[in-house]
């Protein structure tokens, strides 16, 4: 079965040893992997991926002056390549490079672009660690279109979060992480936007029972 990766690369520098870090146990996700990552879906593919496995990793980067999304989007394919050593999958990467500008029209752009990267019938997974504020509304959009029209499966929406705490020298060094599968708000999205119900307190109702599964 196909893999579909979408990361969003982060526009400030990032620094291999520095930033990485060990999401094992950590949060809800049930990652078990030691490894240190920058980049959080990366400690999940090295536990989903196998052997001769086709994946489509998408890298979401937003270009700016600076030039560090660039450099972060091969630290990515540095640290997934490593992983991916030791099992075997057929990795090719794709990019996604549009402007740090929030209109309609550079909306329009992120989105068209990431619908030409869906395949029927895929595995779709996704990490909205990095990358601007409007980036996850976007993507959801495209795992909606996907799942209802190319059939696609969402396996696992992932966030990584660190608290940045500041040392003697005066820097602030991330620490404390925490992977959190965040699956569940794409299937909450869908069906608020399915739900029907009579009035407000009957749809209040519905949402009781989707937490309570």
């Amino acid at each position: 079965m196909k893999k579909i990766v979408f990361a969003d690369i982060p526009m400030k520098e990032m620094v291999a040893g520095r930033d990485g870090q060990c999401y094992a146990r950590t949060g809800n996700a049930e990652c078990t992997y030691k490894g240190t990552v920058i980049y959080p879906i990366n400690a999940v593919l090295a536990e989903k991926l196998k052997p001769n496995d086709e994946v489509k990793v998408v890298l979401l980067k937003t270009v700016t002056q600076n030039g560090n999304a660039e450099k972060n989007a091969e630290l990515f394919r540095q640290e997934l390549d490593a992983i991916n050593a030791n099992i075997g999958a057929r990795i090719a990467y794709e990019m996604i490079d549009t402007d740090f500008i929030e209109t309609k029209a550079n909306h329009e752009k992120r989105l068209r672009a990431m619908l030409a990267k869906i395949e029927d019938g895929a595995h779709l997974y996704a990490d909205i660690t990095f990358g601007q504020k409007p980036l996850p509304m976007v993507l959801m959009c495209v795992l909606h279109f996907a799942e209802k029209f190319f059939d696609a499966d969402i396996k696992k929406i992932v966030y990584g979060k660190v608290d940045f705490v500041r040392h003697d020298d005066g820097k602030s060094y991330p620490e404390n992480p925490e992977l959190y599968d965040v699956t569940s708000l794409y299937y909450l999205n869908g069906l608020v936007g399915a739900m029907e119900a009579p009035s407000g307190a009957e749809a209040l109702k519905s949402l009781d029972t989707f937490f309570a599964l």
